[in-house]
């Protein structure tokens, strides 16, 4: 009987002792698959949500969160489309603790939004990095693997020939938003 009891509480030791190495194994999974999630993954999780993207250079947008991608997210604001490099977010509130994952097999770089735009002859007003907050207004005439090409108008006119006030090429890595017509497709 004694000897019953002795490998009884054994085996329980034994059986709790596994349990425990298990528990632990399956922590560390889950911390190390934590650890793989992007911020493009905590953001989708709150498409269709209410946000407040905060730049770098302290500018705030607040707009309803319409898609991520890797490189960039867009948001609805008020008419307006608004395409924000996610390298230039300092924070985004109002999320939720929802993850999402990237469905489909193309990725679309910033580079492929802008080519959107312009193709569309969409007009865009290009929020840059700068210590004060500067943008340049116009139409997307080229966009190069790390630069666009901005054909500048006069206020409330529209493209046509002859009417261009000037061509400003913007780094890539200098643009911290671009505000265009809710009307383009992404």
């Amino acid at each position: 009987m004694r000897w019953d009891a002795l490998f009884g509480d054994l085996d329980a030791q034994w059986h709790a002792a596994t349990q425990q190495e298990l528990e632990g194994q399956v922590n560390e999974l889950a911390r190390v698959e934590a650890s793989q999630v992007t911020m493009a993954d905590a953001l989708r999780g709150s498409l269709g949500r209410e946000v407040a993207a905060v730049l770098r250079n302290g500018v705030v947008h607040h707009g309803t969160l319409q898609r991520v991608e890797a490189q960039w997210m867009l948001m609805g604001s008020g008419g307006l489309s608004v395409v924000l490099p996610l390298a230039k977010l300092q924070q985004v509130r109002g999320i939720d603790h929802a993850r999402g994952v990237l469905q489909g097999r193309v990725r679309y770089t910033l580079a492929s939004a802008l080519r959107i735009l312009a193709r569309n002859r969409a007009e865009v007003v290009l929020g840059l990095e700068s210590a004060q907050p500067a943008g340049v207004r116009g139409v997307l005439d080229q966009v190069g693997a790390d630069f666009v090409v901005v054909a500048q108008m006069a206020d409330g006119v529209a493209r046509v020939r002859g009417n261009q006030q000037g061509t400003v090429v913007v780094a890539l890595d200098a643009v911290m938003s671009v505000t265009s017509s809710g009307e383009n497709e992404f």
